[in-house]
């Protein structure tokens, strides 16, 4: 179920997406192409590990507030799935089975989901739930269609329409379920746009509960007192639950 480039640009076709939006998702496809074999190194030097050690315990904290013995998880942009597999071994080790799936663009970071065991889903994150309709239909795939959690991690910025993104996550949730995004917060470097694909400068929390108040009953948004550098900059995090 790994498509080539030439599948993934008819397939955003086939979903609506006009030529201006389509060829910048091929620009991010193509770059995040050539990242996928150094994704999760990558991903090191931008956070350190006592870092990525904290944010996957916030999140996988916000996960155990269910109160579940069992949980289906879901990743929007879950790329070469580094935090997919934190979360998941993390909740493993608190006793939770989890049903893992990690939803992508980018058919090389499928490959490198697949490899560790999360169940890869060819999709876009603005159409969650169609995205899951045709890897079940094509691909012979049982992805379910709800989710107790869904989960994003340093991927919103980097959504053409992060509003339709928090539409599309909230149409694939459970009842019950949360959304739990853990991104960057607004800043003023705009070379991150040409130089890593950034569509947007990261977001303000009063712009988060703007856009989530549109959707979801309840925002929680606080920054995390934590950081990723790039090329010498540093960038605070925050992280936002939705439910």
């Amino acid at each position: 179920m790994i498509p080539d480039i030439d599948e993934v640009r008819l397939f955003l076709r086939r979903l609506g997406f006009e030529e201006s939006s389509l060829r910048e998702l091929i620009e991010q496809i193509e770059y995040f192409e050539t990242e996928a074999p150094e994704r999760d190194d990558i991903v090191r030097d931008y956070l350190r590990d006592e870092c990525i050690e904290r944010l996957v315990k916030e999140i996988v904290r916000e996960i155990l507030r269910l109160g579940k013995g069992r949980v289906k998880l879901l990743d929007v942009a879950a790329g070469s799935g580094f935090f997919t597999e934190g979360i998941m071994r993390k909740l493993e080790e608190n006793g939770i089975s989890v049903e893992v799936y990690g939803l992508d663009i980018t058919p090389s970071m499928l490959k490198r989901l697949r490899d560790k065991g999360i169940t890869p889903i060819w999709g876009v994150a603005e159409r969650i739930g169609d995205s899951i309709r045709i890897a079940n239909e094509y691909y012979g795939l049982e992805v379910p269609e709800k989710f107790d959690i869904v989960v994003s991690t340093l991927a919103f910025h980097h959504f053409l329409n992060p509003e339709e993104v928090l539409r599309s996550i909230k149409d694939v949730l459970g009842e019950e379920g949360r959304a739990i995004i853990v991104d960057v917060l607004k800043h003023s470097h705009e070379e991150f746009r040409e130089a890593l694909k950034d569509t947007h400068t990261g977001f303000s929390l009063e712009e988060i509960q703007e856009m989530g108040s549109k959707v979801f009953r309840e925002i929680d948004a606080r920054p995390l007192g934590l950081h990723c550098e790039v090329n010498g900059v540093m960038v605070g995090l925050y992280k936002a639950v939705f439910f």
